[in-house]
């Protein structure tokens, strides 16, 4: 990406005062400005004097344009001016000095009772077809930290430690699945450095951290719509920086504040009082491929296990044609309609519900309807008029292309499915695969914005309202992959697979954090991991010769310390649960396994007031997380093709122990502890009782006996206790 940084060689002062720099402060935050250059040259957190900005450093521009085509320069503006400034704002501009070419004004203006500043920005006299992309604001010379980490809204959430070390530049955009508009950047020092934006228009956006050496730079990325006769921008939402203490859980409860009061937080469909109530009531979910026999029977036999707890079925691979080619040829069903429906009412008798795949942007080239109704004008497109499609399944090598949201040619056909499955079939919900990304579409024929904008997300909640529209009547579960809290209000459930990462995806330079949660557990349900006893399934519409002959057969138990972690993050993250590709061998083969699931399955049904309506709260400080080195199996079901595995081995040191806090509607409060290993542990925790309003008063309940509060020491509850290999250990503190 080239820079086109700003050559300063004039200073208009539109402001009188007296200083070379222009300073905005409140009682908790102070940033300075060098009057000259309208560089950010200080940023101070006054409540605890820490200095972010390396102050001997050479500051950058606050911003860039990143032009349509590469080598493109501006007319860059050559003189800057503050036109306006005040204890709390300032409004700076660059301009050229005859009013010709691009005209920059940035306003910062910082909160009168919190340490944040919040970041705006406007242009003019641009040609509207040749910018792509305003970085804003970009923050330069930020300090390292010690034992620095990052925490940002991928997927569930994912905090990098000393990333520095690692790469140099770290991008997150909507297509990357970035969930929230929340990033963190700290370490041991007093105070850690908050990020957010706060747009509530699901606008195009991105952000990207630069490390060089012991600085950062952050960048904001604003996505314009591409269009030739306009050439202005103004920014409709704002960048939010500030001052925090803390780690990743504080920057959320800040973020928390401001984005339970959004619509997509109210009108959330968990409270709605719309969503069908079989989705909260579900304890487990089973994810199996192919036909019935080999999903709805395993649910039966599952369901029958645990007894009295609820099951439901995320159902790939049912449709008439291969996986990651097909789409969206999903009719009639591969065992045809009559055994299909058949098999779907006899589960919904015993309870058993199910939510059947079907991938809500994509479609296949391969397929005779691509050229039969002419799909490709109906595809999303890059700037350079190419489209998005991409290769999943190796077998075939054909690719499968993301459709416009935009196009209602799209919504009426999906619709048309899912109406199809849920009111001829009888299916109880449909899964919206690949819900939650953003495209950007450059198609100058598709009625929208060019490139940046808000068409995506507006398109794809029209899809959903008019799925919803075919279905009123049976009320179907709509699901979706990742989170995102754009789709809260439209989607009922979110597929977070994070808790098996190292499943997915081996190990990498980051670690699976419960972000999302900790800021919107209680108004959204979010279900699922990847952790499995078996080797990957295999589509039956595959090549026969690249089966792997352990298709589906029992994993080594050397791994079963792997599933229960898996289990224990979904459980102590207040997530539904989940088995992959599970058969009722595994009772027999795995008991010992089966049963630790079902203790965390039944322990979370008996405290569902916490662990899916109440509010995650800070995690007890453990003495010990009796740390071991394990057996990690990440999976593939393409490489036994490949790289002729789909098994690939690795060791990495995880925590033995996993807890979580939490507080029901009526302040009680909930305290879960999971132990992984097979051998009993010491357990010593404590907490701060002020935090969670824990009061000398109140009735502290372990594992149902009531047992005497603990003494303070130095303000902290702290306890020691054994807790069983494989085992939980739960504290219910009930306030009088």
């Amino acid at each position: 990406m080239k820079r086109f940084l700003i050559p300063i060689i004039a200073l208009i002062v539109c402001a009188c005062q007296p200083s070379d720099k222009v300073v905005l402060e409140n009682d908790l935050l102070r940033l300075t400005f060098d009057r000259a250059t309208a560089n950010l040259i200080s940023m101070t957190d006054l409540k605890t004097g820490y200095e972010y900005l390396d102050l001997t450093a050479e500051p950058q521009c606050l911003w860039e344009l990143v032009p349509m085509e590469k080598g493109f320069e501006f007319d860059l503006p050559t003189e800057v001016s503050v036109c306006s400034w005040s204890k709390h704002k300032a409004i700076l501009k660059w301009r050229q000095a005859d009013n010709e070419g691009v005209e920059v004004t940035a306003t910062i203006s910082l909160d009168k009772k919190k340490a944040l500043s919040y970041w705006d920005i406007a242009l003019e006299g641009f040609e509207g077809d040749k910018l792509m992309e305003v970085n804003y604001p970009r923050v330069s010379n930020i300090k390292a930290f010690t034992e620095e980490e990052l925490a940002l809204s991928n997927w569930t959430g994912r905090l990098y430690k000393n990333i520095r070390a690692k790469r140099k530049v770290l991008e997150q955009r909507k297509q990357n699945r970035p969930t929230m508009q929340l990033s963190a950047l700290y370490g041991t020092e007093p105070s850690g450095l908050y990020i957010a934006s706060n747009d509530t228009e699901s606008m195009a956006k991105g952000s990207f951290f630069e490390f060089e050496g012991n600085t950062t730079t952050y960048n904001m990325v604003y996505m314009l719509p591409v269009d030739k006769t306009n050439s202005s921008f103004k920014s409709s939402y704002q960048t939010i920086l500030g001052a925090f203490q803390g780690n990743w859980y504080d920057a959320a409860q800040i973020y928390r504040e401001w984005a339970l009061q959004q619509e997509w937080s109210k009108n959330n469909r968990l409270h709605s009082g719309k969503m069908n109530p079989w989705l909260p009531e579900t304890d487990l979910w089973m994810w199996n491929r192919g036909r019935s026999k080999n999903v709805l029977t395993e649910a039966e036999d599952l369901r029958q296990y645990l007894g009295d707890c609820n099951v439901s079925v995320l159902w790939h691979w049912w449709y008439n044609g291969p996986y990651d080619d097909a789409f969206p040829e999903y009719l009639p069903p591969r065992e045809g309609r009559e055994s299909f429906v058949k098999s779907v009412a006899e589960a919904k008798k015993n309870g058993i519900n199910m939510t059947p795949y079907m991938n809500s942007i994509q479609w296949g080239e391969s397929r005779e309807s691509w050229k039969e109704l002419n799909i490709e004008q109906y595809v999303a497109r890059r700037s350079d008029g190419s489209t998005h499609a991409h290769v999943y399944n190796v077998f075939t090598g054909n690719p499968i292309t993301p459709m416009c949201m935009s196009q209602e040619f799209w919504r009426e056909k999906y619709s048309d499915l899912c109406d199809t499955v849920v009111n001829d079939y009888g299916c109880t919900g449909v899964y919206m695969d690949q819900a939650c990304l953003h495209y950007r579409c450059y198609a100058k024929n598709h009625g929208h914005t060019v490139g940046g904008g808000n068409h995506w997300v507006k398109g794809y909640l029209k899809l959903v309202e008019r799925v919803r529209e075919k279905t009123a009547e049976a009320n179907p579960i709509l699901t979706g992959e990742g989170s995102g809290e754009d789709w809260m209000a439209h989607l009922d459930g979110f597929l977070t697979l994070e808790g098996s990462r190292e499943r997915m995806s081996g190990l990498s330079a980051s670690s699976v954090i419960p972000l999302f949660n900790a800021v919107y557990h209680e108004r959204a349900i979010c279900f699922g991991n990847f952790g499995g006893f078996t080797y990957p399934p295999y589509d039956e519409f595959w090549p026969k010769e690249f089966r792997a002959p352990n298709t589906e057969t029992l994993l080594p138990a050397i791994y079963n310390t792997q599933m229960r972690m898996e289990q224990a993050r979904t459980f102590v993250w207040g997530t539904q649960p989940m088995i992959v590709n599970y058969h009722a061998f595994a009772r027999e083969a795995r008991p010992e396994l089966m049963q630790f699931i079902a203790k965390l399955v039944k322990a979370r049904k008996a405290h569902k007031e916490y662990l899916q309506y109440g509010k995650m709260m800070r995690a007890p400080k453990l003495t010990n997380d009796h740390a071991e080195e394990i057996d990690i199996a990440q999976m593939s079901t393409y490489g036994y093709k490949t790289k002729g595995t789909n098994l690939f081995p690795h060791k990495k040191v995880v925590p033995m122990l996993y807890s979580s806090a939490w507080r029901n509607k009526e302040g009680n409060i909930l305290l879960t502890f999971v132990n992984i290993s097979e051998e009993e542990k010491a357990l010593e925790f404590s907490l701060d009782p002020a935090e969670y309003g824990i009061t000398e008063g109140a009735t502290m309940v372990v594992n149902g006996e009531v047992r005497p509060m603990p003494a303070l020491a130095n303000g902290e509850l702290r306890e020691a206790a054994t807790i069983g290999g494989c085992s939980t250990l739960i504290y219910e503190f009930k306030l009088n």
